[in-house]
């Protein structure tokens, strides 16, 4: 009997280490973009992939760990596992991930998604793989970006003189080109920022806004398709992936891409309603019309922000303009 007991001990003991050994955690940055799709969608990924795996795969978010903007190079570096890295921190090292912010090139989130798979995830995956030494899992977007102030904004004209904070390097390309200031603030003080004069004009997502209480110290909310497309990536470092059990791999990438596929369906009616919580706190909603839209993306405006994106890709060793091309001629195959 005591043979037996001990022997059906080892053989229990043996097999709790070897699921302990199976079990994995991930230390993940983060950036909490309270009120954001992107915020919304990241807090769902620890339960679901823990469901996924069943218990053997564990993520931790970590927010203030590690900067926003150092996080992918600390995901290279190993100092983090992996990031939710959002498209902007990339502007200097790898400015080929934001053609999404280039003015008129892509205004429809829908044909993003549509063109992930035959161009834009390898595009974005080989950058990943290159300069951050990551594995690319999943990608999404910020919800509508809109411009909040406390003047109207129905006309280029009026952005003349305007102090402004962007959130990326074409966005202030273009605000230059038509006569507005870019006026760096630091994420946490964007709202008092506004509030204090320090700037007349925020550019940020929907969802943000209402995250941020924008609608207490303004009350316009203009849209105007600048930098619609605002991509997040969820990458992880190349040797915290190798390590990843084998027969985990498919599991938890097919999990991130039913993430993804969420995320994408929610945009449109999560943009809606982030708007209407905006007008309903008060907020007056401008949307651009044709002929404004048509002068703000003229050729006059817009071509210096493509020349200063491509020489950036030049210095990084990408080719910027080979992008725009593949993806003017992928548009109109759509």
């Amino acid at each position: 009997m005591q043979l037996k007991f001990l022997t059906t001990f080892v053989l229990a003991a043996t097999l709790s280490a070897g699921a302990a050994a199976q079990q994995v955690k991930w230390n993940i940055g983060w950036v909490n973009a309270n009120g954001s799709s992107y915020a919304e969608t990241i807090k769902t990924v620890p339960a679901r992939i823990e469901a996924a795996t069943k218990g053997r795969l564990k993520i931790e978010l970590y927010d203030t760990l590690v900067a926003g903007a150092e996080q992918p190079a600390a995901v290279r570096d190993g100092r983090l596992d992996g990031s939710f890295a959002v498209s902007p921190w990339l502007s200097a090292e790898a400015p080929l991930v934001n053609f999404g912010h280039l003015p008129g090139l892509l205004t429809v989130v829908g044909a993003y998604q549509k063109m992930l798979n035959p161009l834009l995830r390898g595009e974005m995956s080989k950058v990943w793989a290159t300069k951050y030494n990551a594995v690319q899992l999943a990608t999404g977007v910020f919800e509508d970006q809109c411009i909040i102030s406390k003047v109207p904004l129905q006309t280029v004209a009026d952005f003349n003189g305007k102090k402004v904070r962007v959130h990326n390097t074409e966005a202030a390309a273009l605000m230059r080109a038509i006569g507005a200031v870019p006026t760096p603030v630091p994420f946490g003080e964007i709202t008092p920022a506004l509030q204090r004069g320090i700037v007349d004009i925020v550019m940020t997502s929907v969802g943000t806004a209402n995250g941020f209480g924008f609608a207490t110290v303004a009350k316009h909310l203009s849209i105007w398709r600048i930098g619609t497309v605002v991509p997040w990536s969820f990458v992880v470092n190349q040797a915290v992936w190798s390590r990843l059990p084998a027969d985990l791999k498919p599991v938890v990438e097919a999990e991130f891409r039913k993430i993804e596929e969420e995320h994408f369906a929610r945009h449109s009616a999560f943009s809606k309603e982030s708007i209407d919580r905006l007008v309903k706190a008060g907020m007056t909603l401008y949307v651009a019309t044709p002929e404004e839209s048509a002068r703000m993306f003229a050729p006059a405006n817009v071509n210096s922000v493509y020349e200063g994106w491509y020489a950036l890709n030049e210095k990084s060793g990408t080719d910027g303009r080979a992008l725009v091309k593949k993806i003017t001629e992928l548009k109109g195959k759509l």
